[in-house]
Parts: C-alpha cells; sequence; structure tokens
C-alpha cells in the first residue's frame, strides 16, 4: 500500500497529514457503526445495535442492514409499499442536519445499496451516487472534488469502499485475498487524491470497525444448544462474535454458558453493559428492548452460531462484534486535498 505508507511517513514527521488513533463504537459491527457514521448518534441512540436483532415491532430476528427477517437471505419489510422507513428512524442522519444549515452532502456507494433500508433510512438528505465496480469509487469522489455542484456552500462527501469487509469475511483479515483488495484501495485513493495539492477539502480516511481472525472449523454452536435454546424467550440475536440472549431466565442461562463453555467466551448482564455506557449515551429503552438481557461475547478466534440464514450458518474466517483491538481499532487518516 505505498500511497498509505507515504501518507504514514508525512505523519510521522509532521508533514501535513495527521494519523488519530481512534475507536469504533460498540458493538463493533456495520450495521451499528454505519449508522453512527451517518447520523453522529451513539448504538444506543440510534437504535441499530448489531447485525441480528429482535425487534417487537415485527415479532421476528431482523437484518438490521436491509430490515427483512432474519432467517431468509432477501426481503425487507419496506418492500410494502404501506410501510415506510422513516417511521422507523430514531434520531435525525448528519445529511438533514447539514440541509438544514445550508450545506449539502453526497453518499457515494455501491449501486446496489442504492434502495436498501439503510439508504432510505438515514441517507435520504443526501445526494446519492452509485458504482457498480469498486474502482468506480475514487473516479466518483474526484469528479465531485473537480466539478463542484454545489458552488459556494460548505459539502460533505461520504464515500464507502464495501470489498476489506467482504474478502476480511470470506478469507480472513491476514489473507493473500485481503491483501489484493487493500493494494485496490490504495491504488484508488492514489489516483483519487495522489495528484492533489493541499487546499481547502479535509480528507478523513478510517473504517467502521476491524476484523478478528475466526476459525470456522471452531464454531460454538449456540443455535444448536437444545437445552440454551429452552431457557431463550426469542430466538438467539446480535453477531457471531457477541450474541444476544433473550431471556426471562438470566441467572439459569450464565450458568448453564459457564459450565458448557467455560472460558471461551465472556458473559455479561445486558443492563451492567447500559450502566456501563458499553452502547452508547441517551435514553436506554431502545437498547433494553432490541438487546438480549444475557450478551456472550466470544474470545481469541472464536465465533459462535447464533442464526440459520436459508438454513445456512455463517462459517467466516474473518468477523467482528466483539471487543478485541482488531475489531475495535480504526485510526483516522487526515489530511488535506
Amino acid at each position: 500500500m505505498p500511497f498509505l505508507t507515504r501518507l504514514l511517513e508525512r505523519a510521522r514527521r509532521g508533514a501535513g497529514v495527521q494519523l488519530i488513533e481512534a475507536t469504533t463504537i460498540f458493538p463493533s459491527t456495520t450495521a451499528a457503526a454505519i449508522t453512527t457514521l451517518n447520523t453522529a448518534r451513539t448504538p444506543q441512540e440510534h437504535g441499530n445495535l448489531a447485525y441480528f436483532l429482535w425487534l417487537e415491532e415485527f415479532a421476528q430476528v431482523t437484518q438490521m442492514l436491509r430490515w427483512g427477517p432474519g432467517a431468509a437471505r432477501r426481503g425487507s419489510y419496506f418492500d410494502d409499499p404501506d410501510v415506510d422507513p422513516r417511521d422507523y428512524v430514531k434520531v435525525n442522519s448528519v445529511h438533514a442536519r447539514l440541509r438544514e444549515r445550508g450545506a449539502v452532502s453526497y453518499v457515494i456507494e455501491p449501486e446496489i445499496f442504492r434502495t436498501e433500508a439503510m439508504t432510505r433510512m438515514h441517507a435520504a438528505a443526501a445526494t446519492y451516487t452509485g458504482y457498480v465496480l469498486p474502482s468506480t469509487m475514487g473516479v466518483r469522489v474526484r469528479d465531485l472534488l473537480e466539478q463542484r455542484p454545489w458552488g459556494d456552500a460548505p459539502a460533505y462527501v461520504y464515500a464507502y469502499w464495501a470489498g476489506i469487509d467482504t474478502v476480511g469475511h470470506l478469507h480472513g483479515p491476514r489473507s493473500a485475498e485481503h491483501a489484493a483488495e487493500a493494494a485496490l484501495l490504495d491504488l484508488a485513493l492514489e489516483r483519487t487524491f495522489g495528484d492533489r495539492m493541499a487546499g481547502d477539502t479535509l480528507v478523513l480516511l478510517t473504517a467502521d470497525h476491524g476484523h478478528a481472525a475466526t476459525d470456522p472449523d471452531k464454531l460454538i454452536d449456540l443455535i444448536g444448544d437444545d437445552q440454551l435454546r429452552g431457557m431463550l424467550r426469542n430466538p438467539i440475536g446480535g453477531e457471531p462474535r457477541l450474541a444476544f440472549l433473550y431471556t426471562d431466565h438470566a441467572e439459569r442461562v450464565k450458568q448453564h454458558l459457564a459450565r458448557r463453555y467455560g472460558d471461551t467466551c465472556f458473559v455479561f448482564d445486558r443492563d451492567d453493559a447500559i450502566e456501563a455506557g458499553l452502547f452508547g449515551r441517551g435514553e436506554p429503552d431502545l437498547a433494553r428492548r432490541r438487546v438480549g438481557e444475557v450478551c456472550v461475547m466470544l474470545a481469541g478466534d472464536l465465533a459462535a452460531s447464533i442464526l440459520k440464514v436459508d438454513g445456512q450458518i455463517f462459517r467466516h474466517r474473518g468477523s467482528h462484534g466483539g471487543m478485541s483491538p482488531e475489531e475495535m481499532n480504526i485510526p483516522v487518516i487526515a489530511w488535506r486535498a
């Protein structure tokens, strides 16, 4: 990654680049972090607390990126024209707040995300600019910087590269495939910004989360645990690295987990996590309704099977949602162009 290497060297010398050590929100997952990036609110405030959540509104575990049944790969509640996604938005987006103050904003994402629930809920006030191939993302950014359709108004451009996350899940965060995708991102950044002099555009490069390497042959089979399932009120939610257990028998569940799984996981109470501020700030009622009473965070290179999607379980070589440094650290590189 020669372009990023040069930026980091400039940051070391204090030559127009700053490296800021940062951590993502908790849980360290796309559904929560991307919503935070689009709202400037914590998960406890915006309610998208994990990839899979039990939603009282629909009485089922929901996949929170497309707002649809968690046990199916496709479909959204918002496919029904009588169900308006705006009715389920808990906080205003940064794009709406920018518009109120006379600024304009743009979202550059894969074209397939244009009609997704998350876009309709949190990016409706922005101008959506889609791309089909990842190599085009930088072209879209550069076109906007050169054409400046916003004139003299302040502008905010949000661009998302999806490939790093996908390849990290499928092949692992230290794989040759992951390195190849990182090299493509580096090349795209160089073609977008490499010859641009410092100007009035602040560039912030970061991530929504990191990845922990996980072994798909060592899955903790929570969904296949009949004794555990008998103590649950609703199906399991959360993440493969952070399971949410919805139960009216919290102490019995914790005793069972300790006996059966020992130190392979860290078990804690939802209310203790809320009290400690793990999910953020603000009124906790929404988090109490959507997070299970018992939380199970996996250790080391372990993940859990929590839900079958179209009859299959996730068998990823990279995962996130937990609190390891690999999942939580998201350095920010800042420079002007």
